[in-house]
């Protein structure tokens, strides 16, 4: 530019070029604020600074608001004791957080190590998990405990590779383990974090339907130093907060995030699937067989199948038609037949038994080589729920 001296000012000549150039790259800044403010925080293009917001909100919440829970205690790490966080999930599978927290209290006191663990029989392991149901995850844990035990050292796995391997821990388990006890960076995918992340991306379909748009979504939520807490703030979030039915919106903390709460269909999210039919019905007959020292006949069951190596006391075959009922090959054996005295119905998780219970005084003497089980120590016995409760119909 030049300069032009007059008697008064001194101005400055400038290029019409570059006067032009200088209010282009005003104009565009100015949009581009205007553009920027104007962004929700939900936007696609703002998602990144919207999920780091996430995690900082969550890990404060969590620092006042975590739920106490038994298998939270910290070691010198400052992170939960991996044993207590293996048995837990284990535990945690298809059973609810009240249930779990005093089972979980009872098994540590009865196997406090790994090791004591690993120790341990099926039966004795059976008996305890009495009530809790799924007498399979009981199994894998102890199965799991003993590869660890023989194969690792008896120090539980951190890495997802070998925690994968073991019986009953699948790709949820595994990365909870290795956040939660190891604290690194994963985002393990359990219902009520789901549930967030369904809610937050609107994602209104059924969560069996999404499962990969999650898992996509989940990477954005992972944490270098914080994994441990904030795994366990989107449990307790989704727990207390971001619930199943009715969630607390007027009090959460990221509700200007969630593009369901926008849109108004957080209740509706996730969407269920249209009602099932009614679950199908089996249906079979017991037999309680009590001696004159007020003990029942009981045996084991088979190795493979529902409630397998289990006690029972003598039943017939389940079965689907009541025609096809064919009566035990024990109780058959019998002169004097048992009495009908009520009947129950029982549900499992993919069908409902319907059972008959049938009862008679017998002599001990004339079953030789029989199980007997004292009537008064059934209700602690090695007996599923379901076997239980077709002895308390004749007591």
């Amino acid at each position: 530019p030049n300069f032009v001296e007059y008697d008064l000012f001194t101005f400055l000549i400038v290029s019409p070029i570059f006067f032009g150039i200088n209010v282009l790259f005003d104009s565009l800044f100015f949009i581009f604020i205007v553009i920027y403010k104007c962004i929700p925080l939900n936007c696609e293009s703002n998602k990144i600074r919207m999920e780091k917001q996430i995690i900082s909100t969550l890990l404060r919440w969590y620092k006042t608001n975590k739920r106490v829970l038994p298998w939270r205690v910290l070691n010198k790490n400052k992170l939960p004791d991996p044993y207590y966080v293996f048995v837990s999930e284990y535990m945690l599978q298809q059973t609810t957080v009240p249930t779990v927290k005093k089972r979980f209290k009872e098994f540590i006191k009865t196997w406090s190590t790994l090791k004591h663990l690993a120790k341990t029989s099926e039966p004795k392991i059976l008996k305890f998990w009495s009530g809790l149901g799924y007498y399979s995850r009981a199994r894998n844990l102890l199965k799991a405990a003993k590869i660890i035990d023989t194969k690792f050292s008896c120090k539980i796995p951190n890495k997802y590779e070998d925690l994968i391997t073991l019986p009953g821990i699948g790709d949820y388990t595994a990365k909870a383990i290795i956040g939660i006890a190891f604290n690194q960076s994963v985002m393990p995918l359990d219902a009520n974090i789901e549930r967030i992340f369904a809610r937050l991306y609107a994602f209104n379909k059924p969560l069996t339907k999404i499962k990969n748009q999650l898992h996509e979504r989940s990477q954005c939520f992972r944490s270098k130093n914080n994994t441990s807490n904030l795994i366990q703030s989107f449990m307790d979030y989704g727990s207390l907060i971001c619930t199943p039915r009715n969630p607390n919106c007027a009090i959460c903390k990221i509700q200007k995030y969630c593009l369901g709460y926008e849109k108004k269909i957080q209740n509706t999210i996730p969407v269920k699937f249209k009602k099932q039919k009614l679950k199908p019905k089996k249906y079979t007959r017991a037999y309680v067989l009590m001696n004159e020292k007020k003990e029942i006949l009981v045996r084991t069951r088979s190795s493979t199948g529902m409630l397998a190596a289990m006690l029972e006391v003598p039943n017939d075959n389940w079965v689907v038609k009541k025609s096809l009922m064919e009566k035990d090959k024990l109780v058959r054996s019998i002169a004097e037949q048992p009495q009908s005295i009520g009947s129950l119905v029982y549900s499992f998780s993919h069908f409902d038994l319907k059972a008959e219970v049938f009862y008679l005084k017998v002599n001990k003497k004339n079953f030789p080589n029989q199980k007997w089980l004292n009537i008064s120590k059934y209700s602690n016995s090695q007996l599923p729920t379901i076997m239980k409760k077709i002895v308390e119909v004749t007591v």
